[in-house]
């Protein structure tokens, strides 16, 4: 028997969710609660094999809860329901340790396989996660491009982003550091962005270090 608690703000959907389950002779619903600090109370009575949220209708995209519920039950895996919309907060959802995700139009079959695979240890991210994933990535990377960043710049950028100082980048490229300076200010101004600290969570942000 798979034990398995539910965050969702809404009741009815709540109580949606558990009849779907409860579908399945496998599945055992123990705990469905609205808020967060709710579903912590609760999971201090009673640990369930899986926990499913409901991110579409939480606040912040579902990331505070995520994070306070991974940090309080860190082996417990979450399941995550999601839309097309959240594509953009996968990788900091699967960074978070979410083991998988099912989107909001999904049927009972495939929700209930996906607790299964959570409970015996596996992930579950269909192919219509990794299209929409990888869609998500190569947007991102077409909107550096649209920055029209040089080549120079973008080396100049990296450079930056690891800590080396204005002399260092010279020496590094074979420019003057005056010439470093103006690369930075047309980044900035590129960018639309205004200090070096600015530079380095663009450059994590969009992937340019890796």
């Amino acid at each position: 028997m798979c034990k398995i608690a539910i965050l969702e703000r809404f009741t009815l959907l709540g109580a949606g969710i558990a009849s779907i389950l409860s579908t399945d002779n496998q599945c055992d619903v123990v705990i469905v609660a609205q808020t967060k600090e709710e579903l912590i109370r609760q999971l201090g009575k009673s640990i369930p094999d899986v926990i499913i949220i409901d991110v579409i209708h939480g606040d912040n995209s579902g990331v505070k809860s995520v994070k306070r519920i991974r940090r309080v039950f860190p082996a417990t895996p979450l399941l995550l329901i999601v839309s097309a919309n959240y594509a953009d907060c996968f990788e900091e959802y699967i960074r978070m340790g979410v083991k998988g995700f099912v989107f909001n139009n999904s049927d009972a079959k495939e929700l209930i396989k996906a607790i299964k695979k959570l409970k015996e240890g596996e992930e579950y991210f269909n192919s219509k996660v990794w299209r929409i994933f990888k869609s998500s990535i190569q947007s991102r990377k077409h909107k550096v491009q649209d920055q029209r960043l040089t080549d120079r710049e973008v080396s100049i950028l990296k450079l930056f982003s690891s800590g080396m100082t204005y002399k260092e980048i010279g020496s590094e490229l074979n420019i003057s550091p005056r010439t470093v300076e103006t690369h930075k200010r047309n980044i900035l101004a590129k960018l639309k962005i205004n200090t070096t600290a600015d530079m380095v969570k663009y450059a994590y942000r969009h992937h340019i270090l890796t």
